[in-house]
């Protein structure tokens, strides 16, 4: 009878560096597009494009959503996305509340995210969010 694996459902580490999601040591790099590609190790999921006064927050919760969901069909153990997974001038702080929201909460067999921003600015603002994050 061969053995049965059962995939460890946790809660990530996340951690945020600066640079491009490209260049970090994760399993899968997963990038916004306007539409799905899979490029073997570097995924493209459809990212909403932000629009004035309200962007749509239920299809930004999809694309993480979709990351992960990408991830854990690969048996993916880190994930590398950028600090945006969004197209447009998305507020930072709405960006980063759902993006934690869903990444915290989705069930995943990822054991590390790596959020990759690409300035300083925007690697404070991540680094803001995860210490509020209970």
């Amino acid at each position: 009878m061969a053995a049965r694996y059962r995939a460890e459902v946790r809660t990530p580490r996340i951690r945020v560096v600066l640079g491009n999601p490209e260049d970090a040591s994760a399993d899968i790099v997963v990038l916004p597009g306007a539409h799905a590609r899979d490029s073997g190790r570097i995924v493209t999921v459809v990212a909403p494009r932000w629009r004035a006064p309200a962007g749509p927050e239920r299809l930004l919760a999809e694309a993480y959503r979709q990351a992960v969901a990408e991830a854990n069909a690969r048996g993916a153990r880190s994930m590398a996305l950028p600090a945006m997974l969004a197209r447009g001038a998305w507020p930072l702080e709405d960006l980063t509340r759902i993006a934690l929201t869903v990444l915290l909460s989705t069930p995943t067999t990822v054991h590390e995210v790596v959020i990759c921003a690409s300035t300083p600015a925007m690697l404070e603002r991540w680094a803001e969010a995860l210490v509020r994050e209970p």
